[in-house]
């Protein structure tokens, strides 16, 4: 895997290049099964209503029958000029050859192929009289489109096949509600246990936050093991102009951090969620729309909070890259599925380790060589959370029977039971001081955010300053 960094920092697009050079029109039956598997799985509505759907692109009839079958109760009319196939069991569905002027549906989904033009697309479902529509589409079509001016929000996200690269996600709700908040309060929570030497860097980074237009104010929990952290964050609360709220906790048992890992039991996992929680509660009670909690072990860049708040979103974490053990390659604070699994698999799927490799490789390349906003199966550390979140019950609290470790995988799991989707933006990474030997890059760290890099560029500048290789910036 750590080849992969090397070619990224080289060739930024060449982890990726491959994916549009096959001859995709031989597996174009599979690759639209792929594509409304992930419009299932941003259906706008519950699988179990009865709705009608148009498959607005059906082709031969792959996705429609899929989306037949997995929308049970609902009507699914595909409209294309080819014979459907008849290799898959037949639901229900309805085919027609053109789109008529009266038709009426509740969703539209529009599955685009490679080159297929996408205004089109978009003018067909604007003058359809449905609620929802869900739009997949390649990175490269879908980049000429204003998303946000048309009234949808869009993600990012990838298949199970790496050949088919980013795909854009776009989600649009013609009955939803337009957030008229002009100044979202957002409450900074980090629970802090934190060696001085770090926490200076983590409470600079604070400091330097652009909170134009954004209602601030921190909160604090205090259960520092050294005397000179707690007078820290006392400082802090006396140098900061928006509201600090600090509370001290009693210590309680050790924990211990070496610069090869940090030994956590399930006991501190379980009072660590507990404070988390309190926290939560804490922010509802006061009136805050958003919760941002945040590891004291991490550098923000300043733009964080403004762009988190810009994605719109219940639950979203900014990716941060870390070497977990010096013989690793850098590695997100987010992950695809179940404990910190990095590629995406069907259960019980079996997949060689080199095929593992490959879909990892696919994953990480997506995360730092096309900043934006994924959707993910776990994220943790650097996490804004709504408040209608709060209200619905999402929690890090331990979920019975789940056996993973670590409060932010209950969380997560727990966040999706209840239906909140989660999600990872790539534009602003922080820097992770993970160990005290890390202390040096800090200073680097604010030579790139100084000189104004976002996105792909600063992230092709953390892996070299992680890997402890010359910056562009001087």
């Amino acid at each position: 895997m750590c080849a992969l960094f090397g070619r990224i920092l080289e060739h930024p697009h060449n982890a990726l290049c491959l994916w549009h050079s096959l001859p995709i029109i031989r597996f174009m039956r599979e690759y639209r099964l792929r594509l409304a598997q992930l419009a299932l799985e941003n259906m706008p509505f519950p699988r179990h209503q009865a709705r009608m759907v148009l498959d607005l692109h059906a082709g031969d009839g792959a996705s429609t029958q899929a989306l037949q079958y997995h929308l049970p109760y609902s009507t699914i009319v595909g409209v294309g000029s080819e014979t459907p196939a008849q290799t898959v069991g037949r639901c229900g569905e309805r085919y027609l050859k053109e789109l008529p002027s009266n038709l009426r549906c509740d969703c539209v989904v529009a599955l685009l192929e490679p080159n297929q033009p996408l205004e089109p697309t978009l003018e067909v479902i604007d003058s359809l009289a449905a609620r929802w529509a869900v739009v997949v589409a390649p990175y490269a079509t879908a980049q000429s489109v204003h998303w946000r001016h048309r009234g949808y929000q869009t993600h990012y996200e990838i298949t199970e096949e790496p050949t088919d690269g980013v795909l854009v996600v776009g989600w649009r709700d013609r009955e939803a509600q337009v957030n008229s908040s002009a100044t979202p309060r957002v409450l900074v929570i980090s629970p802090v246990r934190q060696k001085p030497a770090i926490l200076e860097h983590f409470l600079e980074g604070l400091r330097r936050l652009d909170t134009a237009g954004i209602d601030v104010g921190f909160f604090f929990i205090d259960n520092n093991d050294e005397p000179r952290s707690s007078k820290m964050l006392h400082e802090f609360t006396q140098q900061t102009p928006a509201p600090v709220h600090r509370i001290r906790l009693p210590v309680g048992e050790p924990y211990r951090r070496t610069e090869s890992h940090h030994c956590w039991t399930e006991s501190l996992y379980w009072r660590l969620a507990a404070i988390k929680d309190g926290a939560l509660h804490i922010a509802l009670q006061q009136g805050y729309d958003y919760a941002f909690l945040v590891d004291s072990d991490l550098v923000l860049h300043p733009r964080t909070l403004q762009r988190m708040v810009e994605c719109g979103r219940e639950i979203v974490s900014q990716v941060f890259w870390t070497v977990w053990s010096p013989d690793k390659p850098p590695l997100p604070n987010v992950w695809y599925a179940d404990s910190y699994n990095l590629y995406r698999v069907r259960r019980h799927q079996p997949l060689e380790r080199e095929e593992q490799e490959r879909r990892t490789e696919a994953f990480l390349s997506a995360l730092a060589v096309y900043p934006g906003l994924y959707r993910v199966g776990g994220l943790g550390a650097c996490t804004l959370i709504a408040r209608r979140a709060i209200e619905v019950g999402v929690s890090f609290s331990e979920v019975r029977g789940l056996t993973q470790q670590g409060e932010d995988r209950h969380f997560c799991t727990r966040a999706e039971s209840l239906g909140l989707r989660l999600f990872a933006d790539t534009t602003v990474p922080a820097l992770h001081l993970y160990r005290e030997s890390e202390l040096p890059r800090a200073d680097k760290y604010w030579r790139l955010v100084e000189a104004g890099l976002q996105g792909e560029e600063l992230n092709r500048e953390m892996f070299n300053l992680l890997l402890g290789r010359q910056l562009s910036v001087a």
